[in-house]
């Protein structure tokens, strides 16, 4: 039946076939990039909400770093520490609440150990009595005397070892002075100091016998009887 006689209108058909695309486009046709046919001024969104994100990320970083470097408050124009330097730091850091690990504590005020202060203070009392015991000159003439006179026979002058004594105890209080000042700035520093007093004590028994020899050896006496006992 003709359309026109019904009061229709004529149409022509569609060259698009019946599975064509009900997108609008004509078959065949590339669609457009978004925002391709957008007016001018047209800003794509997406690409706007992804800058403020990355901008967003940017100054949370940049917060971040701020915190964890430390304030330079002795000399705020100084180089800024290295970003490792403050991680190691940062990361030494006890947790809350923790109690930081106790240090040892030195087991003795003066020298290296107790014994060794304690070895060192008895030695120079020791060297104290001694020295004490030296300023009896009579007695050390004396004593000396008796023991020459039982090896080589009687001095021809016994005085002198009154002498002899006095310059004994001089060098003994020296040698003792010099020990003690060096065994008290050991102990202080926490060195090994016992050694120190057994060395002086050496030392000045030697020099403080040199005197006495002296005197004894230069008796025409005791140098009569070495010569006879050598067969001279």
């Amino acid at each position: 039946m003709d359309e026109t006689a019904l009061g229709l209108e004529a149409r022509p058909a569609s060259a698009a076939p019946a599975a064509a695309r009900r997108d609008g486009r004509v078959h065949g046709t590339p669609a457009p990039d978004y925002g391709e046919y957008a007016p001018e001024g047209w800003v794509n969104p997406v690409l706007v909400e992804q800058e403020r994100q990355a901008a967003e990320e940017r100054r949370r970083d940049a917060g971040q770093r701020q915190d964890a470097v430390p304030r330079r408050a002795a000399d705020p124009t100084g180089p800024a520490p290295d970003e490792r330097d403050v991680r190691r730091t940062r990361g030494s850091r006890s947790p809350r609440g923790s109690q930081p690990a106790p240090t040892s504590a030195p087991t003795s005020p003066y020298g290296a150990s107790r014994l060794d202060f304690v070895l060192t203070v008895g030695l120079l009392f020791v060297g104290l009595w001694s020295v004490f015991g030296a300023l009896s000159t009579g007695t050390v003439a004396s004593v000396t005397r008796e023991y020459v006179a039982g090896q080589f026979g009687e001095m021809s002058s016994p005085a002198a070892l009154s002498s002899a004594a006095v310059v004994r105890v001089v060098i003994l209080a020296a040698v003792f002075a010099l020990v003690a000042w060096w065994s008290v700035r050991r102990l202080r520093a926490r060195r090994w100091t016992f050694w120190v007093p057994l060395v002086g004590g050496v030392v000045a028994s030697a020099l403080g016998a040199v005197p006495m020899l002296v005197v004894v050896f230069q008796d025409p006496t005791v140098q009569e009887a070495i010569r006879r006992a050598s067969g001279g």
